[in-house]
């Protein structure tokens, strides 16, 4: 399962429309903020196979979410890929050092999102679930 964080829901479509046109047919889920994401894993059993995390985000940004993701001993394993619209370097590489596995700029075009889904399908596999 893949759970998609973004307060912008045409970038939430661009993600969902890639996975499918790439072949992947499993569930997505979406949250439009780092606390709502939080606050549905801390309720679910069955985690999902991988993040793609917002950095520009109300209530609790992505920063903030990445921290407290890599800080629970029942989450810290799961694959979180920021995609985000920020060219600063300062954010990728504070990313990279809070844990996240893999970090993407927004794509400008529908068509660019295929490298992000081959590193979606990527982590899944390697959970066993693809």
């Amino acid at each position: 399962m893949v759970f998609l964080v973004d307060d912008d829901i045409d970038d939430l479509e661009f993600v969902q429309e890639a996975l499918v046109s790439n072949s992947y047919k499993g569930p997505v889920d979406t949250a439009s903020n780092g606390q709502e994401l939080l606050d549905e894993l801390a309720i679910r059993d069955a985690k999902p196979d991988v993040i793609i995390l917002d950095l520009n985000m109300p209530l609790l940004d992505g920063f903030q979410a990445l921290y407290q993701l890599k800080n629970n001993p029942s989450l810290r394993r799961i694959p979180v890929i920021i995609l985000t619209a920020s060219d600063n370097k300062e954010d990728e590489i504070r990313c990279l050092s809070l844990g996240c596995n893999s970090y993407f700029k927004k794509p400008n075009r529908i068509e660019h999102y295929n490298e992000l889904v081959k590193t979606i399908k990527k982590y899944i596999a390697q959970r066993g679930h693809f």
